[in-house]
């Protein structure tokens, strides 16, 4: 199966297999169970789609350097479907918000998920930037050294996104630190990149892709460190920033 097509198994439930909320007499403890169930259908239902975007990417990244321009249109296909997935999420977690009473950690866990919609969205748009890329530039035509450094940073890049997203299925409050370092890493990339990518004389379009294409990548790590930061803010309540 394409991998720009496939659909994590972990990914969420459609709204059809929501759980429905039940009532009790008492409004006692058999509420809040109902209450964490459909917050776990939330959090389902954003890790799948941010999973999905963490699946295409090796094959968006392949994809981009063999200049394939059909996969452009295939990429874009699941970015709208990550799009109205998060407007999904939205709709769900603003629903508990306003009709139930979420405190401590559940309110910080749905605070977070509410605030990572805007960062799944904008990784599946990258990705889709990526894909299209291929229109104004051609991997296959840069020098070895330029095409070695594009393919580390989207493999960089990557692998960030996937810990920050680790990080937040695993909620580890402590793994911050080591994506915010691995992020330091895809920035010192980019800038190699970039002043590679100017020594290209007389091509000043392949000079812009690639800026633009650095950017892309650098982004979506940075996405991948959202996840670690608001994975440390659901568990501890503590929002830690990273970064030089």
């Amino acid at each position: 199966m394409d991998p720009l097509e496939e659909h994590h198994p972990d990914a969420g439930p459609s709204p059809d297999e929501l759980p429905p909320l039940r009532t009790t007499a008492d409004g006692g403890p058999a509420l809040r169970t109902e209450y964490r169930e459909r917050l776990d259908a939330v959090d389902d239902e954003l890790t799948g789609a941010a999973l999905r975007v963490a699946d295409a990417l090796p094959g968006v990244v392949r994809s981009f350097l063999a200049a394939d321009r059909d996969a452009a249109a295939r990429i874009r296909a699941l970015a709208d479907d990550v799009h109205d997935r998060c407007r999904l999420v939205e709709e769900m977690g603003f629903v508990l918000l306003a009709l139930d009473a979420p405190v401590a950690g559940d309110l910080r866990r749905l605070v977070a998920l509410l605030r990572l919609v805007h960062d799944v969205e904008r990784s599946a748009s990258l990705a889709a930037h990526v894909g299209a890329s291929t229109t104004h530039l051609d991997p296959r035509l840069l020098p070895a050294e330029l095409r070695t450094q594009v393919e580390e940073l989207a493999r960089r890049s990557a692998a960030v996104f996937c810990a920050g997203l680790d990080a937040w299925r695993r909620r580890d409050a402590l793994a911050v630190h080591d994506v915010g370092r691995e992020d330091l890493g895809v920035d010192r990339i980019r800038t190699r990149l970039l002043l590679e990518a100017r020594r290209l004389e007389g091509d000043p379009e392949s000079v812009l892709a690639l800026g633009l294409l650095g950017r892309y990548l650098e982004r979506l790590a940075d996405h991948g460190v959202r996840f670690a930061q608001h994975a440390t803010f659901a568990v501890t309540g503590e929002r830690v920033e990273v970064g030089a």
